[in-house]
Parts: structure tokens; C-alpha cells; sequence
């Protein structure tokens, strides 16, 4: 029997567990005091133990190191439920729904996302990243607003950017941030910002 497939597994397990400790290593910094400084390949690189060519191998570029990150987040926070929000036949529920999901995302790794807004004000690179991660975001929300518009007439044509926006705003991690005080479960904010929307919603 050939070693072949076997020296072929053993690869791609070393190249699995390099690619986790680099996003590790990412998180670690971002959750840093110091990361806004800091955060480089070469930083990234020193603290998960391999070399700078490594992560590079891995990612490409920063901006694909990011990509990563925000892939890995998202599956750690719970993203893979935001498809259900589109699937409820209620369009206020559905809303609701997509709320939740990203107050459970925001809530999931905070310090790290306090890191990656911080770095993306200071980097260009970074802030395009989260700026078409976040796009996302503000298209599903026009996705369901035009969905509770053809049920109830709100938000009308006229009043539907404004109303977006607004949303978007609500749903936003600054403001999850903001309104998640130490005395306030998540439950509480959820239904916080739920009720806000509404409110934008009319």
C-alpha cells in the first residue's frame, strides 16, 4: 500500500490545525487592549507559533485572514439560524427573529468585535471587509421591511431608506453594545431592540 494518502491526510490535519491556531491567535489579539496597534500577519503569525509565509499560505492576504475570522465567528455565533428569520410566514415574527440572531451573534464575542470595529476605523482593508459583511445585513433587512410593507402599508415607498436605515442602525453591534448593560440579559436587550424596530415600523 502506498504512504501516499497517508502523508496526503497527515498534510491537510497540520494545515487544519495551523489554520485554527492562526484564528485563535487573531481572536486573542483582537481582544486585546492592544490590538488597534498591533494587529499585523507578523503579530498574528508570533502568537499562534508559525511562520509569517504560513499565514499567508493560509489566507492570502489580511484582508483574507478577516475573511476568516468573520467566517469563523459567524459560525460560532449562531449566523447559520439568520435563513430561518426568512422563512417564517409572519413578517413582524420574521424580523423579530433576525433580531435575535444578531443580538446573539454580537453577544457571542464581544471583545473581538469591539477589536475588529476599533481596527476597522484605522484600516481601510479592514473596514471594506466588515463594510460588505455588514452589506449583508442591510440587505436582509430591506428584504423583510418590504415583506411587512406589502402586508400592513409600513413603512411606505417614500419612508422605506429611512426606515432601513433606522433598522440597520437598531440592529447594529454598537448599539447591542451600547444597550447591553451588566444588569440586562441578553433576553432583555433582545427584546429591547425588537421593540424598537416595531416602533420604526409603526
Amino acid at each position: 500500500m502506498s504512504p501516499r494518502p497517508y502523508r496526503m491526510e497527515r498534510r491537510q490535519e497540520t494545515t487544519d490545525e495551523n489554520r485554527q491556531r492562526i484564528i485563535k491567535a487573531a481572536r486573542e489579539l483582537l481582544a486585546s487592549q492592544e490590538s488597534s496597534a498591533r494587529f499585523s500577519v507578523e503579530e498574528v503569525a508570533r502568537r499562534a507559533g508559525v511562520a509569517r509565509m504560513t499565514v499567508y499560505y493560509q489566507f492570502g492576504s489580511l484582508g483574507g485572514l478577516l475573511e476568516g475570522l468573520c467566517d469563523s465567528l459567524a459560525v460560532a455565533g449562531g449566523m447559520n439560524h439568520l435563513a430561518e428569520a426568512f422563512q417564517r410566514p409572519d413578517p413582524l415574527e420574521a424580523i423579530d427573529h433576525f433580531v435575535a440572531v444578531f443580538t446573539g451573534f454580537w453577544e457571542s464575542d464581544r471583545p473581538v468585535l469591539r477589536g475588529l470595529g476599533a481596527l476597522a476605523v484605522l484600516n481601510p482593508e479592514f473596514a471594506a471587509v466588515l463594510e460588505e459583511r455588514y452589506g449583508w445585513r442591510r440587505k436582509g433587512i430591506r428584504v423583510l421591511l418590504e415583506r411587512v410593507a406589502k402586508q400592513s402599508g409600513r413603512p411606505k415607498p417614500k419612508e422605506m431608506e429611512e426606515a432601513a436605515d433606522m433598522v440597520y442602525v437598531l440592529t447594529g453591534f454598537p448599539t447591542y453594545d451600547a444597550l447591553a448593560k451588566p444588569k440586562r440579559t441578553l433576553g432583555q436587550v433582545t427584546a429591547l431592540i425588537q421593540s424598537l424596530v416595531r416602533r420604526v415600523l409603526g
